[in-house]
């Protein structure tokens, strides 16, 4: 067995060319620190290779462990003279032994290097905005991810598959992920985002839909020296009387909201005694007027208060840019293709679920890096287009690593970037509905095995 120590010297410039330029974020050592106190095996599949290989299959969605593999064994041949068998199966033990605290370090680290980079930049009234929201994703239906993460209650048994519930915080200023928690399908959201306070800052803003829009979460944001955004409840919009309370402007009011009797899910009662008998919450009401649609009628509470400070105009702009944490989960589930996962473990589903996320923040660092050198706009740069920008010069910034040339085609890739820009298309809707039509298969409606059975016996 070899200590983490033994690969220090070994891996300062091996297999990690493609990111040298992004070291400041991630690193080899960082890798090599978080794995500290694990034994490995003098093998090629240490922790650094096996997170590296792990990254670049994530970066090419839908490809398989083998693929990876095949990878690594072409750039191996070209670099050095090492030998690794073309057998995954190493591949994926090795994904297995690597602790899931090295992609939580991971994860945590580049979204912290990100905000150190933005800095004094993107900020609303002078204030840092964190978005909060959650999203779902498939795996394979095997019983131990079954066990842990469970099914929707409309899918039979044998003809589902096992969905994790995921709640993220992203930075407003870079897009990035600052962290996350998941947890089985029947987690409850609520639950899940209270363990992503202890990442708030006295001063920060947390930017939520209405689901978020609780007594309870209200409370707590104001304990931590937080301030919320979030559009009002369903129950309490109904009710809302605008006749009520002190009147700050048009369609804007002060209320004083009595804390429920009922304590809610995820609190035990002794927590929900401690949150204070009464909170001062402000509700704004704004119709937002889009040509052609019909106008909607949306309410907004939060904990800012001061009218003058934050005046009613620049809150119902700041809870439009809400919806950016959509496109954001599009970009890690559509674009990246997070919604349905391959693996077929629990523990490697969570670090398959991380490493996504490392990886999009990755290339959040990227588009900071071509804004800021090129004088763009962060928002307007394509996620897609940088995403297959790299993929393609990615082999040979890692062949020619350390030389010359690898400076000029990074600033080439960083060009690219820049100038793959977003047109500006304010107020587009477009409706969730697909033209191409699937394949007319029966669908499946009991487990496999028995209409494999009932083939065998008409064929039979």
């Amino acid at each position: 067995m070899a200590r983490i120590a033994y690969y220090r010297e070994l891996l300062k410039k091996d297999l990690w060319g493609r990111l040298a330029q992004l070291e400041d974020c991630l690193s080899p050592e960082d890798i090599l620190a978080a794995a500290e106190g694990y034994d490995w095996r003098d093998r090629i599949w240490n922790p650094v290779l096996t997170f590296w290989t792990f990254l670049a299959q994530v970066l090419h969605p839908g490809s398989a462990c083998r693929e990876a593999v095949a990878v690594v064994l072409a750039e191996q041949a070209i670099k050095s003279e090492r030998r690794i068998s073309p057998d995954a199966s190493a591949y994926c033990q090795a994904r297995r032994r690597v602790p899931l605290s090295v992609f939580t370090m991971a994860l945590r680290k580049v979204g912290r290097c990100l905000q150190a980079k933005a800095k004094g930049q993107y900020l609303w009234h002078g204030r840092p905005v964190r978005l909060v929201d959650g999203s779902s994703c498939s795996m394979p239906d095997t019983p131990e991810l079954q066990e842990a993460f469970g099914q929707p209650d409309g899918q039979k048994a044998g003809c589902g598959f096992p969905v994790a519930r995921i709640v993220a915080m992203f930075c407003w200023a870079t897009g990035a992920v600052l962290d996350v928690m998941i947890g089985a399908y029947r987690s409850s959201e609520l639950t899940l985002v209270r363990s992503l306070w202890d990442h708030l800052k006295r001063g920060d803003i947390v930017l939520a839909d209405r689901f978020y829009c609780t007594y309870a979460i209200l409370a707590e944001l104001l304990a931590h020296g937080c301030d919320a955004v979030f559009r009002l409840h369903g129950g309490r919009s109904r009710t809302m009387d605008f006749r009520k309370g002190r009147r700050l402007g048009c369609q804007d009011r002060l209320m004083r909201w009595q804390r429920p009797r009922v304590c809610p899910r995820g609190l035990s009662r002794d927590q929900w005694m401690l949150l204070p008998e009464y909170l001062t919450i402000r509700v704004i009401r704004f119709c937002p007027q889009v040509p052609g649609f019909r106008s909607r009628t949306i309410l907004v509470a939060t904990t800012l208060l001061d009218p003058l400070a934050y005046p009613s105009e620049e809150m119902a702009a700041l809870y439009g840019d809400r919806w950016t944490v959509e496109l954001r989960l599009r970009d890690i589930k559509t674009t990246m293709q997070m919604d349905v996962l391959r693996s077929k473990s629990p523990d490697v589903v969570r670090k398959e679920i991380l490493m996504h996320l490392i990886a999009y923040n990755l290339i959040r660092a990227l588009m900071w890096q071509a804004a800021q050198k090129h004088g763009r706009p962060l928002h307007r740069l394509s996620f897609a287009g940088t995403v297959q920008r790299l993929n393609a010069l990615a082999p040979y910034l890692w062949l020619y690593a350390g030389t010359g040339r690898s400076v000029v085609l990074y600033a080439l890739l960083l060009e690219w970037i820049a100038r793959d820009k977003l047109p500006y298309r304010p107020g587009r809707i477009d409706p969730r509905a697909v033209k191409r039509r699937p394949k007319e298969y029966d669908r499946l409606n009991k487990p496999r095995h028995q209409l494999r059975e009932a083939l065998l016996r008409k064929t039979g």
